[in-house]
């Protein structure tokens, strides 16, 4: 559930810009509107550090009472406070500073459109909707209804401490009128224009409040959805503040049971606190941990490529991320061949969807597993798991899963035999582009020609690469030597022939890709960075190519684009093609501390730590453009206008970043954790504190002295860290 507002936290009746309040892939209100004596406050103030809540300061326009009294600007208080658990529960205090009594009239506004999350982002455009019932009134609640062509009931329950002075109730006399209204473009959202009903069925509930000269005044209401008459809220708790108590403890454990990372630089500790809340907001508590979705308000469901990289970027911080994830995506591994939904047997889930549009059938995604990355990417996640945890009971129970996804990578995933994992769209409402870089101009040959399928990709060819290097160390472990041993070697061939075939000389980089005929896309882009992180990379290319990600076309000031500037098909404002992303960049910057390229990543990691301060909130957003930061006239990153924020993957970057700059590396088996770390000159301290691994938890410090980086471990760590060392041995690294 989450709730996306204006700034003045109400939800406007006309936005087009994705404002309500979500669940289940449906918006179960789309109007919400606070009005004071008819007009709008002034908002004084709004804050929202804690992800779950929200406080709103307001003060009153001047006005006149209805019995003609002048009331002036600023001698009301009217506060906002509000949260979700289970429910958005919502407080409006009011409070009276003039040395008179003021008969306000407080009016809130509401209503919904129930509409499928894919209709309002523009995914597809609907000729027909379900029935939305005229709002109900009963006693101390208003309902709003909806009956969707799934022949699925849905409903939004506005429930008050108290009763109202009046309900007006708003119904269009006729059906509601559809204008076609532009919609921002989205990343594989289809056609960007949707059918827009302009009114709802609304319903405006109004109190007159009686204020005595610094008297305060309470409403209280908590907003329900439910469907098929299943809400998603228990019983409710007896108050507000009760119910705050137990969503803000929730938050306070997650925190106690992370790692706990500090630095002298209280910007930058700041992002890290944003970070960590952000990825608590994204996270449903689960079995086995915190199951991420990948973004709000487009991508607020589990992913497969997001939820694993998301996985993979917060070991360090939190490994119950991972576990959770694990056996979410084990258990809707793909089961059989199903063109519709891009299903082979042993694929990881690309996306899953719940609303009205999924259970008609007229999108795939129930799931649907269009995604070439999301399988190795089990199998990096499933190793780097075990590793960090030691958990082998997951390790055994997750074996047909690993077997499974292995064989989809050699029997589905080359889909021309040629030795190369690539993707082909087989369903008609699919996902053409199945990497990371997903939108429909992304891969491109220079000249601005679409590759055809089947692609394969650069960064792929690496997972692949890393997913059978882990899962010989996982089947080594199980004491299986020759499936060890075969996955070795296969490994081992993937590097040799990756290094050969797929160099550009002259560029100084590899293809991002190989198009159906085989022919390379040359274009420069950060694709291959990832096969740094993968260890794909031989030690012929590794120095070359991390020059060329950090040269001046690639390297903006704010982090590495997706496409180099040189590149015709460059634009800074693109979704793929020039903007950068703050996960592509974690990645890259693993890569390079992992080549022992200390200097570069710290670059890299410095231009997007330079980004994250400078965001509101200090918060990472899925992506920004890639402008070059103009030293002169001090330029800000510039916001990517439909961004997802906050967005899983991009709060993860910062600690993948930071794990790689500490050069952790940890072996639950051995009881052993290495740290080889390098300060960003910004730091003169970091702190870790309550690091897991395996079975253990530990602490160390990380100083400046004499120019150096020096690791204070406190006497009597439960597990041996190795300081200094160049990390641990990687088979086929």
């Amino acid at each position: 559930m989450f709730l996306v507002s204006d700034t003045t936290g109400d939800i406007g009746s006309h936005n087009i810009d994705g404002q309500g309040l979500y669940w289940r892939d449906t918006r179960f209100l789309s109007l919400y509107e606070l009005t004071l004596d008819g007009g709008r406050p002034q908002l004084l103030s709004a804050t929202g550090e804690y992800s779950f809540m929200t406080t709103l300061q307001f003060a009153n326009a001047a006005f006149r009472t209805a019995d003609g009294v002048p009331v002036p600007a600023r001698s009301i208080s009217i506060r906002r406070n509000r949260f979700l658990r289970g429910a958005l529960h919502e407080r409006i205090g009011v409070l009276n500073y003039n040395p008179f009594a003021v008969r306000l009239r407080v009016s809130l506004a509401f209503g919904s459109d129930f509409r499928d999350m894919f209709d309002v982002r523009g995914y597809m455009r609907r000729s027909k909707h379900g029935a939305i019932d005229p709002p109900r009134w009963d006693a101390t609640s208003v309902l709003l209804g909806y009956t969707g062509l799934d022949g699925i009931r849905r409903e939004t329950t506005v429930a008050f401490d108290q009763q109202p002075d009046n309900v007006v109730t708003h119904v269009p006399l006729t059906p509601p009128p559809h204008d076609l209204v532009t919609l921002p473009g989205i990343s594989g959202a289809g056609d960007p224009r949707g059918e827009i009903p302009i009114v709802p069925p609304s319903a405006t509930v109004v109190f007159d409040l009686d204020l005595a000269p610094g008297r305060y005044v309470a409403l209280t209401f908590r907003v329900v959805p439910s469907i098929a008459n299943v809400p998603l809220a228990g019983p409710a708790e007896p108050s507000l503040d009760a119910e705050f108590l137990m969503i803000r403890a929730s938050y306070e454990r997650w925190e106690a049971s992370c790692t706990k990372i500090a630095t002298d630089h209280e910007i930058f500790n700041a992002v890290l606190s944003r970070s960590l809340y952000d990825l608590r907001l994204l996270s449903d508590q689960v079995a086995g941990g915190y199951l991420p979705s990948a973004g709000i308000p487009w991508f607020s469901v589990p992913f497969g490529r997001d939820s694993l990289i998301t996985a993979l970027q917060t070991l360090s911080l939190q490994p119950d991320i991972a576990c959770a994830t694990l056996r979410f995506l084990a258990e809707h591994q793909g089961t059989e061949v199903n063109d519709w939904r891009d299903e082979q047997p042993g694929r990881i889930l690309h996306e899953i969807r719940m609303g009205e549009l999924a259970t008609l059938g007229q999108v795939p995604h129930t799931p649907y597993y269009g995604s070439v990355d999301a399988t190795p990417l089990f199998l990096i996640a499933l190793g780097e798991y075990l590793r960090w945890t030691g958990d082998w009971d997951l390790g055994r129970q997750l074996r047909p899963n690993a077997v499974a996804a292995l064989r989809w990578i050699d029997e589905y995933g080359d889909v021309d035999g040629d030795g190369y994992v690539e993707y082909l769209c087989r369903s008609e409402n699919g996902i053409r582009n199945q990497g990371w870089k997903d939108s429909g101009d992304a891969i491109r040959h220079r000249d601005g020609r679409a590759a055809e399928g089947p692609i394969a990709l650069a960064e792929i060819q690496g997972y692949v690469y890393a997913a059978k290097v882990a899962m010989a160390g996982y089947f080594a472990a199980l004491g299986e030597s020759a499936s060890a041993e075969s996955l070795l070697g296969q490994a081992a061939e993937l590097r040799r022939r990756f290094n050969d075939e797929w160099w550009i000389e002259r560029e100084d980089c590899f293809a991002l890709a190989l198009d159906r005929d085989k022919e390379p896309l040359v274009s420069v882009s950060s694709n291959p960075g990832h096969c740094l992180w993968s260890g794909l990379v031989d030690e012929h290319h590794a120095g070359r190519l991390a020059d060329r990600l950090v040269s001046d076309d690639l390297l903006c000031g704010w982090g590495i684009r997706t496409l180099s500037a040189a590149e015709p098909t460059f634009n800074p404002m693109s979704y793929h093609n020039g903007s950068v992303w703050p996960h592509d960049n974690s990645l890259i910057v693993a890569g390079l501390a992992r080549y022992g390229m200390d200097a570069r990543a710290a670059r890299v990691a410095d231009e997007v730590f330079d980004a994250a301060v400078r965001f509101p909130s200090h918060r990472l957003p899925e992506l920004y453009c890639g402008f070059a930061r103009d030293w002169r006239y001090f330029s800000m990153p510039a916001q990517y206008p439909v961004s997802c924020s906050p967005q899983a993957w991009a709060a993860g970057s910062v600690f993948l970043i930071v794990q790689a700059l500490l050069g952790l590396e940890a072996d639950a088996t051995a009881d052993r954790l290495v740290v080889r770390p390098t300060l960003l000159d910004r730091f003169g301290r970091l702190s870790v504190k309550n690091l897991r691994v395996g079975q253990h938890r530990v602490s160390f410090d990380v100083r400046r002295e004499n120019g150096r980086a020096v690791v204070d471990v406190p006497d009597g760590a439960p597990l041996e860290v190795v300081v200094g060392a160049r990390g641990l041995l990687r088979a086929g690294s």
